[in-house]
């Protein structure tokens, strides 16, 4: 039985979810409905299906290490890792790879967390580390990290960042990912452009050669010349989620001041919305696009019909498996698809890309009921392996968190991984901070009016300037 009583905080975040557009009715566009977005960005439309009646899952065996992962139908290595680490340590387990939205995933766990019912370990998005450390859900793990460096000496040192909160790091990378431009390397063929022009793109855009200016006018004379339809120049996302900050970066933008407040840059949201708003007037990106159902959104990209698309790297595990499986998967879509950093929006600047690492973290006994923080955390230590997470990584294709994944025979032999692998020496992650939900509904509203033509670029930046003084008051830094 559940609490009566929902303390303020839980009140707070439930709410903050469901401001996030992490649930509830469904956007449409053409009166298609589509799905509500995930917050995490990574879920793949069969993961997004959210059901009416939000019910953590009943406790078994309390003495066996419980892990919940959220997880589609090619990210289940999540939840089994911990499994069959829990095993080989001879623990009993129960794991949990949860096909619920991230909405509703994280609801669960905030209500089975009040309630003293979470799991012994819980995979999220590294931007919850913030809230749920502050609610006391959740421990801070650096002297077990400091104890056990044999195996973490070998994450990828600029993951650390991302679970970093309050001067202490909080979870364990379980994977990350790029954010690419994807293109379609036949349309750039049909628009006249020589093979050295295409191949050489990544580079282009890398250097700061090729920005966002020449893919618009790309893709503008894609649509002129006949080559893509009108309004299939570019796609960006179709939902609600954290890959629109790419172009905020890509304009010089920043989400802290450095010091741990936010931070809202007037400037360079000013040229980002103005962006927005212009993929729409220039007639390369549809009217009213934002809110298109997500399977829309995916059978026209990997059908060829998209000149540049962006998304996530761990879409082409997803369309070669749920999309493109009968026209021969992988191989299908290495034949058109092309991939490369978000170009920069000035000149001689490089691309920019997003990562957004989802985390194991260990529960606190106020959370799970539990003590057996510590087993727990061995069951992470061992599943912290090449072998498991290159499981994950090749069956979900996500970038490797260990550098001893990278020159494993698999993972070399894999062209997406090993193609998309230097972006992360060009990515940025979401800021650790309480507030940040709050922060992005208000900017994605106004982001999405600009676009929509609702506002000009100008008064949108105004409106998430006053909003933000007024709802987070010295919490954001505006300049």
């Amino acid at each position: 039985m559940y609490r009566k009583h929902v303390s303020g905080l839980l009140l707070a975040m439930l709410l903050l979810l469901a401001a996030c557009g992490t649930s509830g009715a469904p956007p449409t566009v053409g009166g298609v409905p589509a799905p509500s977005a995930a917050a995490s960005g990574g879920a793949s439309p069969a993961a997004s299906a959210s059901p009416t009646e939000v019910v953590p899952p009943a406790k078994g065996d309390k003495s066996a290490i419980s892990v919940w992962a959220q997880a589609n139908n090619v990210e289940t290595a999540r939840a089994e890792n911990i499994d069959s680490a829990a095993q080989q340590l001879g623990f009993k387990a129960e794991a949990i790879a949860d096909p619920t939205g991230w909405g509703d995933y994280k609801k669960k766990f905030l209500l089975a967390a009040d309630s003293g019912q979470a799991p012994d370990i819980i995979l999220s998005g590294h931007e919850d580390i913030a809230p749920w450390g502050q609610a006391g859900y959740i421990i801070p793990l650096d002297d077990l990290i400091n104890a056990n460096q044999e195996t973490f000496k070998n994450i990828i040192p600029e993951l650390w960042k991302s679970v970093e909160w309050n001067g202490k790091r909080w979870g364990i990378p379980q994977d990350t990912e790029a954010r690419p431009l994807w293109y379609n390397k036949q349309k750039l063929a049909d628009l006249g452009w020589s093979q050295q022009e295409i191949d050489s793109l990544p580079d282009r855009i890398k250097s700061g050669e090729f920005t966002l200016d020449d893919m618009i006018a790309t893709a503008k004379q894609a649509v002129e010349k006949g080559v893509v339809k009108e309004g299939h120049g570019y796609w960006h996302r179709p939902t609600k989620g954290s890959d629109f900050y790419q172009y905020y970066f890509a304009y010089g933008g920043a989400l802290d001041d450095g010091s741990g407040k936010l931070l809202f840059d007037k400037a360079a949201a000013e040229k980002w919305f103005a962006f927005q708003r212009r993929v729409v007037e220039e007639g390369i990106t549809p009217k009213n696009f934002i809110g298109t159902e997500s399977k829309i959104w995916h059978e026209t990209v990997t059908s060829g019909e998209v000149l540049f698309f962006n998304g996530g790297v761990w879409n082409f595990a997803d369309w070669a498996k749920n999309y493109t499986k009968d026209k021969g998967g992988e191989e299908y879509l290495y034949g058109f698809v092309g991939w490369a950093l978000q170009p920069s929006g000035e000149k001689g600047k490089p691309g920019v890309t997003l990562s957004h690492p989802l985390v194991y973290m260990v529960t606190s006994e106020k959370a799970s009921g539990e003590q057996q923080q510590q087993d727990a955390f061995k069951a992470v230590t061992a599943a912290t392996t090449p072998e498991l997470n290159n499981k994950h990584a090749l069956g979900s294709a996500h970038l490797a968190i260990l550098t001893t994944q990278l020159d494993t025979p698999d993972y070399k032999a894999n062209k997406i991984l090993q193609g998309t692998a230097y972006m992360l020496e060009y990515t940025r992650f979401l800021p650790n901070n309480a507030d940040f939900g709050t922060y992005d509904d208000i900017v994605f509203r106004a982001m999405s009016a600009a676009e929509n033509g609702e506002m000009s670029p100008a008064e949108a930046v105004s409106m998430v300037a006053d909003e933000l003084q007024t709802e987070l008051g010295d919490k954001v830094v505006i300049k």
